[in-house]
């Protein structure tokens, strides 16, 4: 399947969706994004276009293929996706003393990427290059997809020497051409000179033809957890170059439906950003939650709510590893899926009455 299958518009159509709903992030916890799309269909605010990014990438694809909401939570639920996670490894040459004190060494060093970042061999967790993604179903009405990421614009002999005024990612996002036509000539939020150092270069882009499969395992890379990925002689991090799409979804559509995230954690994600990207993320979050959305969906307490359900870090101190603590049974890996699930319902409809 590749993302010029999503649709049969011609690269020639200029007309905008009519309603995107912007799934970005979520982490281990992409469960609550198949609430907020039943919440959207409840209300009749079903999307025709999905904006996602990161973990939400998943849960948009398994919207994207198959056509109701039982069919989808059956699959973000089943034994395959359970053996899935519970399968990642650490990455081998990653000690949890080592890990630790990487992130201290990040808060102790964000200075606005002077340096070129090791997205290669600096990551946690192995993820395999194949996701357990359903068959597309091609049912009538499916939303259409795009996925962001960022191309690197440097190889691995590079890292870790002094960038200078040098970009180091474009922005990109994986969707079909009537995408590309809404976009052209737009550039990125992240490349704005009044982030100073960001590491983003001006211009979006936009690829079809690109299997769903690397879009999305493209989209999940991240400057923690998972090592970039290769597409073709490509590399590329993921979906956290633009978080919080809503200049690229307000371009695309005449309506939008966004979420009202929770800042940034100060010792872990707010370094990375600055290191990697060059942007204070708090910063751009506030830039973002003062534009305007038709619909706001408040997500901003998920990490409490969602603390004991989800995929999380096990500090194992006595083998200095880290590892991926998910619930070791099917029941309990299913109960935890249907909690997210819920939450987002909840959220949605709540944010959808407003």
């Amino acid at each position: 399947m590749l993302i010029s299958d999503f649709s049969d518009v011609g690269a020639a159509d200029d007309t905008r969706f009519k309603r995107c709903l912007v799934m970005a992030g979520g982490g281990f916890r992409f469960g609550y994004y198949l609430g907020m799309m039943a919440a959207c269909e409840r209300r009749g605010k079903t999307p025709d276009l999905l904006l996602a990014s990161c973990g939400a990438a998943i849960a948009a694809t398994i919207i994207r293929h198959l056509p109701d909401n039982a069919a989808r939570l059956a699959w973000l639920t089943t034994p395959q996706m359970h053996a899935f996670w519970c399968a990642l490894q650490a990455n081998p040459s990653k000690t949890l003393l080592g890990a630790i004190g990487g992130v201290l060494e990040r808060a102790l060093r964000a200075n606005d990427a002077k340096l070129i970042p090791d997205l290669f061999d600096d990551y946690l967790f192995d993820i395999p290059a194949r996701l357990p993604l359903p068959p597309d179903s091609g049912y009538a009405g499916s939303p259409a997809l795009a996925v962001i990421a960022g191309r690197l614009l440097y190889q691995a002999h590079e890292v870790g020497t002094l960038r200078g005024e040098r970009k180091l990612f474009v922005e990109t996002i994986f969707a079909e051409a009537r995408v590309a036509t809404l976009l052209r000539g737009m550039q990125s939020p992240l490349a704005d000179p009044g982030w100073g150092r960001s590491t983003v270069a001006s211009d979006i882009e936009v690829l079809s033809g690109v299997a769903i499969n690397d879009a999305v395992r493209a989209s999940i890379a991240d400057m923690y957890y998972f090592r970039c990925h290769q597409i073709g002689s490509e590399h590329y991090l993921g979906g956290v170059i633009d978080l919080f799409p809503l200049e690229v979804a307000r371009r695309l559509a005449a309506e939008v439906i966004m979420e009202r995230k929770g800042k940034y954690n100060h010792l872990v994600d707010l370094p990375a950003l600055r290191l990697v990207l060059g942007i204070h993320g708090n910063r751009r979050l506030s830039q973002v939650l003062a534009q305007a959305a038709e619909h706001w969906i408040d997500t901003a307490d998920m990490e409490r709510a969602l603390v004991r359900h989800q995929i999380s870090k096990h500090l194992q101190w006595r083998r200095n590893r880290l590892a991926l603590r998910v619930p070791p049974s099917l029941a309990e890996f299913t109960e935890m899926v249907r909690l997210q699930w819920e939450y987002g319902y909840a959220r949605g409809l709540d944010g959808l009455t407003r």
